[in-house]
């Protein structure tokens, strides 16, 4: 499995979830929460493409979730408190959704 197919897993598994959504869209959210969970892992420069590539396959739920995590914020984006007829919605952090995977960034000196 490369990137993109991963890409394609993720976008799959938000059209599951988002029957409304665009394909193209879940495509753009699958693609950012890629590389929101590089970014947060940081991997080591010693690691090949193929072991990242491979621990990214294992947290795919992870991934996942992150793009869910986008989706349902669109339009609402950095909101951090929100009341509307009685409805009262206030964010959880991104940082919530790796520590529900177990999901920790490595360390750099």
């Amino acid at each position: 499995m490369n990137t993109e197919e991963l890409q394609d897993v993720i976008s799959v598994m938000l059209n599951d979830y988002l029957n409304d959504s665009p394909k193209d869209v879940n495509s753009i959210l699958a693609k950012r929460a890629i590389l929101a969970f590089q970014e947060y892992v940081h991997y080591p420069p010693t690691w090949t493409d193929e072991e990242i590539l491979a621990d990214m396959t294992a947290h795919r739920s992870c991934i996942c979730d992150l793009a869910l995590y986008e989706a349902i914020q669109q339009g609402a984006e950095f909101q951090s408190m929100h009341i509307e007829s009685g409805l009262y919605r206030m964010w959880q952090s991104k940082g919530s959704v790796y520590t529900t995977h177990g999901v920790v960034p490595y360390a750099t000196t």
